[in-house]
């Protein structure tokens, strides 16, 4: 089993659940068939045989058994469900008392406070004198000189400047450019889609015939379980999957914020 998991590139899980028949572990149909397709060529069977096989088998499993009919027993009453509202209705009035108690209370403040009469202000200092006089100099003495009254410095007003600020980054800042993936398909394939932050943006078996278009932030991260059956268009122009992305029939590849496409790592 090592050597087959190594040789195919696969986790040792997927090759005991080949060889126990336990496909409900390996997710999608489409990748049950890839991987019995490449270990029935593997081992020197015939993998379509083996497709085969596995989809008469999936077409055979009796469905599932219809829980509705089945006979539930009557639910009785039950009295606490009548005291519930009561109990509700009473936490709502008291509540509301209480707000109206500290609306109450804010309101009969402020009336005070509106009431008390505020002091007179201090008079306003007389200004400086703009120079002081010189007194007449004795013989002798050196003449006393003027000093110049002090110009005031215009206040810079803290709160406009912050402003100003804001509104400069909130002008500079422009929303990031999304990236839009088209893809057609012309066989069924598994297609998961990711952004640059991880989100997921498509992850469903896509069917033949289908055209897939996606839009998110770049880099895109992109994973195909059939690769040969998908097309590849990134912003309106067609983009070939790089050798080094594929995986065998899968493929798994990065659209880079500049259109292209790389392996991803």
């Amino acid at each position: 089993m090592a050597a087959a998991a190594e040789k195919l590139h696969l986790d040792l899980k997927v090759i005991e659940a080949l060889e126990a028949d336990r496909f409900a572990e390996l997710g999608a149909s489409v990748y049950v068939r890839g991987h019995l397709r490449r270990y029935g060529d593997f081992v020197g069977e015939q993998g379509p045989e083996l497709v085969n096989l596995y989809s008469a088998r999936a077409e055979a499993r009796p469905p599932p058994p219809d829980l509705t009919q089945i006979p539930q027993a009557e639910r009785r009453s039950d009295p606490r469900r009548l005291v519930t509202p009561f109990v509700g209705l009473g936490c709502a009035l008291v509540l509301a008392l209480a707000i109206w108690w500290v609306l109450a209370g804010t309101k009969s403040g402020s009336i005070n406070t509106a009431a008390t009469p505020q002091p007179a202000p201090a008079a306003a200092a007389a200004p400086a004198p703009a120079s002081t006089p010189v007194q007449p100099a004795s013989a002798g003495a050196h003449p006393a000189a003027v000093v110049p009254a002090a110009t005031p410095v215009p206040a810079v007003n803290a709160n406009a400047a912050d402003a100003a600020r804001r509104e400069a980054g909130t002008e500079s800042a422009a929303p990031a450019r999304e990236t839009r993936l088209r893809l057609e398909l012309s066989n069924e394939s598994w297609v998961e889609v990711y952004d640059a932050r991880g989100q997921r943006l498509f992850y469903d078996v896509a069917g033949a015939g289908s055209v897939q278009s996606i839009a998110g932030r770049p880099p895109l991260r992109v994973v195909l379980g059939n690769a040969a059956a998908v097309t590849v268009q990134v912003d309106g122009q067609s983009r070939e999957i790089p050798a080094g992305a594929l995986d065998g029939e899968g493929a798994r590849f990065v659209v880079n914020r500049s259109g292209t496409i790389s392996r991803a790592r």
